[in-house]
């Protein structure tokens, strides 16, 4: 029974560290998609302007040589916010879109675009002496249509495409920057899955900021990190009164292991929260042998206890 026993130590073991040398590589998967449509660049613009000051700027809309049929698209000028899910909203929240009023486009509305053809498309923002100081935000909106060509051999778009030259301007005066980063965590143990720290920024300012998320991963008994995005952090603009909730993810972490993690998130102004914890991972079939081996264990000592303790009973005294 005992050699049994150690029989059955010896195979647990040698599984358990031939799954760790082999979880030791990762690669990440790239996935490039065909480009379609119609582009604008550059998509966002981030201006320092004074009240009663002039500003002009541009964007450009392409026709890219993918398509063959001319283009129609439509401009529109728009108030514009994100919810705490990030999403768009198009219209005026908390006094924070009067740009859109303040915007004047220095061509006209409707525009067509042949194929391989780009357009300049500026505007000029007129900001009254009277502006709030902090975040003003609009969109300059970009909808496509197909151009009646005549032609039998166009190929026609099938679905209208939406594009957006947002625009966040910073109206000098009284800037508060600030902001609550709250709720950093990572679980403890993980069965399976990657290593992932989440946390919560709210901004509290009258200003949009940049969010900095940075994630290390080290073996346990390693000083140099087996992941590390400090190079190139996970950037996330986050308005005034809005708060996000972001995830950074170490991908393809191997399948058994113990790691330190350091997860830090930085908001623009100063402010700074990290998090320092160790990670256990180990799928549960591994966990469910090792508590198999840990019972077995238990019940192997018990029996011999026992065996041990009826043979002492059993055996004669000396005065018989």
């Amino acid at each position: 029974m005992k050699k049994c026993f150690l029989v059955a130590v010896v195979v647990i073991c040698s599984t358990v560290l031939a799954t760790i040398i082999a979880s030791d590589s990762y690669a990440e998967d790239l996935h490039v998609g065909p480009m379609a449509g119609f582009m604008m660049s550059p998509m966002t613009n981030r201006v320092t302007v004074k009240p009663g000051e002039t500003y002009t700027g541009s964007f450009w809309i392409m026709n890219p040589e993918e398509n063959t049929a001319s283009i129609k698209y439509n401009l529109a000028v728009k108030s514009f916010y994100r919810d705490d899910d990030s999403k768009a909203i198009f219209e005026d929240v908390e006094g924070r879109g009067q740009m859109a009023k303040w915007i004047t486009l220095d061509v006209p509305d409707v525009n067509t675009l042949a194929p391989r053809e780009s357009s300049e498309v500026k505007y000029t923002i007129n900001i009254p002496y009277n502006a709030p100081s902090g975040g003003q935000y609009a969109a300059i909106t970009a909808t496509s249509a197909t151009a009646d060509s005549g032609g039998a051999d166009s190929a026609a778009l099938k679905e209208s495409i939406v594009m957006a030259h947002t625009i966040f301007a910073e109206i000098s005066g009284q800037i508060n920057r600030n902001s609550e980063i709250v709720d950093l965590e990572s679980p403890t143990f993980l069965f399976d899955g990657n290593i992932v720290a989440k946390s919560k920024v709210t901004n509290t300012g009258n200003i949009h900021g940049t969010a900095t998320y940075t994630l290390e991963v080290y073996s346990l008994f390693s000083d140099q990190p087996i992941f590390s995005n400090v190079s190139d952090p996970e950037k996330k603009l986050i308005l005034p009164d809005r708060t996000l909730v972001h995830e950074t993810t170490f991908e393809n972490t191997p399948a058994v292991g113990v790691f330190n993690i350091n997860y830090k998130v930085e908001f623009e102004g100063g402010n700074v929260k990290e998090l320092k914890k160790m990670v256990i991972k180990c799928p549960i079939w591994i966990v469910f042998i090792i508590l198999t081996v840990i019972v077995g264990f238990i019940i192997f000592i018990i029996i011999k206890i026992k065996t041990r303790s009826k043979r002492n009973k059993e055996a004669p005294t000396s005065e018989e």
